[in-house]
């Protein structure tokens, strides 16, 4: 495909995210720099004696996938972009044999239909891998590269019959092993990293936020009565290709009018009408590492009274979200700081009955703000790290106030209240198919949580003025 010919070209905007060696040595670079920094905290991780295997995501579809990405664990430790590759780290190995590389091999007949490669030289002497074969060659040498560790630690990058393959491997030598040797998951050490951004990392993901926050401020213009809602998603998508993003963090959700009430609605094939809110939630891919920015507003640009009272308590909400998201303060006490002004606002519109803590001990206020407050994001946009859920929460709706985490400088995650008024007798008409979200990325900090994606307008006169050109 013509498409999968230009993948040098798209990668050399994405910071790093794809195969562009040849094209572009100093993206690579750059990712390898980072990731030889990440390999270094993994390693001193890991136990005595223990071997530890990354496998790279399986291969893009040519037929229907976007660009190629990279599993985020092996990314995060080798920077290599390419699929059809291995890391082994064996730390107590002799020099030379610490850190081994398996990759496709160089081979020009194969690149012209899939893009460069880095191939067994590139694996070296850009990736900083100590030892590099070709890919075919890993099975012949893991014997030599597992005799006499004591433990396997694994990731599979969802390639199911590589760690069948290498667990059967691994048992098939404890015959000649004086001593059990266990077998654990690398994702509990690579993911608590994973969990503390560092300033390159924070880098990439402001530039995400503020690609992510330019496309907002297009799709708001963007939108009008008898406009599609895919209109809107593509400002979205160009605005983000064109900053240099390599790809969107996420599939875009563009929902208005009954669509603005359903979380992760997809389709964006409606035609939107005046009187109707859209709720926007798209985020960027830098480097690979994502935004997750929402805004909501309405398609004829001014808010109707109905629509100004719901989205007010939103702001006010994710506000109270966002000086909540401090080092020190449990992750649960984000989301409560969000609840209680969403029930307290949906109380004085009489869309709630009954007294606060009751509903919130009840959870009957989530049938109109049914999910959490944010998530942690980074190299995905829900990213990986232990939440510390209370195990004796067990239920779904108790999910979000069981998360024990404290937050800590370094850490990234979304501040999301959000407001959904279905088609439901329970509710006055006038408040049907209101749904309001906004989403922002917040960095904790010392000083206190930073707002990457605040760009975007989220103020009733602000996305007004932008969309008519003039404040009410």
């Amino acid at each position: 495909m013509i498409r999968k010919l230009l993948l040098s070209v798209a990668m050399l905007s994405g910071a790093g995210s794809g195969p562009a060696f040849a094209a572009d040595e100093s993206v690579a670079s750059q990712a390898a720099a980072l990731a030889a920094r990440h390999r270094e905290k993994v390693i001193a991780g890991l136990p005595a004696g223990a071997v530890a295997v990354f496998r790279s995501a399986p291969p893009a579809n040519v037929e229907v996938d976007d660009v190629y990405r990279q599993d985020s664990d092996l990314y995060y430790v080798t920077g290599f972009p390419e699929p059809d590759a291995v890391a082994v780290f064996a730390p107590g190995s002799a020099a030379g044999n610490r850190y081994s590389l398996f990759v496709a091999p160089k081979n020009f007949a194969e690149e012209q239909w899939t893009g460069r490669r880095a191939g067994v030289d590139g694996a070296k002497a850009v990736y900083g891998a100590e030892a590099a074969h070709p890919a075919a060659e890993f099975w012949e040498k893991w014997a030599d590269l597992q005799r006499g560790k004591t433990a396997l630690y694994f990731s599979d990058g969802g390639d199911a019959a590589f760690r069948e393959r290498l667990l059967s491997a691994w048992k098939a030598e404890d015959a000649n092993s004086t001593m059990p040797r266990p077998v654990a998951a690398l994702g509990p050490l690579v993911h608590e990293l994973r969990l503390i951004k560092d300033e390159a990392e924070i880098a990439r993901l402001r530039r995400a936020s503020e690609l992510s926050a330019d496309a907002h401020i297009a799709a708001i213009k963007a939108a009008a009565p008898g406009r599609f809602e895919y209109e809107v998603k593509a400002e979205m998508v160009r605005t983000c290709m064109a900053g240099g993003a390599t790809r969107m963090g996420y599939p875009p959700i563009v929902g208005s009018g009954p669509n603005s009430v359903i979380l992760h609605y997809q389709d964006a094939d409606r035609k939107m009408q005046a009187g109707e809110m859209i709720v926007n939630d798209t985020g960027c891919e830098y480097g690979m590492y994502t935004a997750d920015v929402t805004r909501s507003y309405p398609v004829s640009g001014r808010f109707s009274a109905e629509q100004k009272a719901i989205y007010e308590i939103v702001l006010e909400a994710q506000k109270a979200g966002i000086a909540a998201a401090r080092p020190g303060t449990a992750a649960s006490e984000v989301y409560a700081a969000t609840v209680r002004v969403v029930v307290d606002g949906l109380l004085r519109l009489g869309l709630l009955k009954g007294e606060r803590d009751a509903l919130i001990a009840s959870r009957d206020f989530m049938r109109l703000y049914p999910h959490g407050s944010g998530h942690w994001v980074g190299m995905n946009v829900h990213d990986v790290g232990s939440y510390d859920r209370d195990p004796a929460m067990k239920e779904r709706k108790d999910r979000y106030f069981a998360q024990r985490r404290k937050l800590e400088p370094g850490m990234a995650l979304t501040v999301e209240p959000g407001i959904y008024v279905p088609e439901d007798p329970a509710y006055d008409k006038k408040w049907w198919n209101i749904g309001a979200r906004i989403e922002d990325m917040i960095l904790v900090t010392t000083a206190g949580p930073e707002c990457l994606s605040c760009k975007a307008p989220r103020e009733i006169a602000d996305i007004e003025k932008l969309r008519t050109g003039r404040a009410r």
